[in-house]
């Protein structure tokens, strides 16, 4: 079953990043270092899949409970997240 994450990390490792988060699956970006994310796995599972040989970075994954936000953000936040 897909949850939705949150994750999130410094934006001078994007380059090693970006392209690993990109393959967990659904993704929209909301800010440079932000993504909410659509995938089956943990968020133990996200985190040492995306920071396999980066151990020692910054990296934060929770999940997000996508029947419960407000606020004012991009359309496709909102788009993503119905």
């Amino acid at each position: 079953m897909k949850k939705i994450y949150i994750i999130q990390y410094d934006l001078s490792d994007n380059q090693v990043f970006e392209p690993r988060v990109k393959s967990l699956g659904d993704w929209v970006k909301y800010f440079s270092d932000n993504w909410i994310v659509s995938s089956e796995l943990s968020s133990k599972e996200i985190y040492e899949k995306i920071s396999e040989g980066y151990e020692n970075k910054s990296i934060f994954i929770m999940e997000l409970n996508p029947t419960n936000y407000y606020g004012r953000m991009n359309t496709k936040v909102w788009d993503f997240l119905k």
